[in-house]
């Protein structure tokens, strides 16, 4: 037996309740995805604003980070980055924690260079230099400024990589000292602090130089063996 209309008028009208209550949870949703597809899961979003965030760094300094700007530069929601960094501080110091990941790399590459314990530390000297050079405001960072005045607690991460690279440069010099290459009157701390002195405050001083000889490619070379020359200079100071 057919349900009459009146059995089934009812029913359409609840259905086309339900279908006029579509449009709107369609239109949050499409909120939902605006924060999540095309932002949370835009490619990998911690790395490119990391990367995107290093260079205007370098660029522009500090104070010019800015976690929304960021976001507005990579076609991202405004939110989007704060699921990764909460706020600037974190954002700051996985910058810094990449820049001694990026040590301890140099570190290992040195370490693998060559057998020879002056080559070692040699190449140490010259990828610590260059490091540097190309990436002054993160070294900046690395090495004061806001991270350690700020008040917020270092995370585990940056802790864990300052220490690798700062055992890469202490492994090198140690290894010096037991072949009998490097003063051993010296703790092994205090003579890598004042060969790490040296190479920093190199680059530090010739920072604005770097720049300018980008363009001349003879200036550049010569400028390298300046490097070179500064180098020998150094390590003839740690020397047995």
């Amino acid at each position: 037996m057919k349900p009459s209309k009146k059995q089934t008028t009812p029913k359409k009208s609840a259905n086309l309740r339900k279908t006029s209550d579509l449009p709107s949870k369609q239109s949050s949703q499409s909120k939902i995805s605006d924060t999540t597809g095309s932002a949370y899961h835009h490619g990998n979003l911690r790395e490119e604003v990391l990367e995107h965030s290093r260079n205007v760094l370098e660029k522009t300094g500090v104070s010019s980070l800015s976690l929304r700007d960021i976001a507005q530069d990579l076609g991202v929601s405004h939110t989007a980055p704060y699921r990764h960094f909460p706020k600037k501080m974190d954002l700051l110091q996985a910058l810094v924690a990449q820049g001694f990941k990026e040590l301890a790399l140099a570190m290992k590459e040195a370490w693998d260079h060559s057998e020879d314990p002056l080559e070692k530390i040699r190449k140490a000297g010259e990828r610590y230099i260059y490091l540097l050079l190309n990436n002054p405001r993160r070294t900046e960072l690395m090495f004061g400024g806001e991270i350690y005045v700020s008040g917020d607690p270092i995370s585990e991460e940056l802790r864990e990589c300052g220490n690798e690279a700062y055992m890469g440069m202490f492994r090198i010099v140690e290894y010096g000292q037991n072949q009998l290459v490097l003063k051993k009157s010296v703790p092994t701390a205090t003579l890598m602090m004042s060969f790490w002195s040296g190479v920093h405050g190199f680059a530090v001083l010739n920072e604005r130089k770097w720049k300018q000889i980008q363009s001349n490619e003879e200036e550049k070379q010569s400028f390298e063996k300046e490097v070179g020359q500064i180098l020998e200079i150094m390590i003839e100071g740690t020397r047995l």
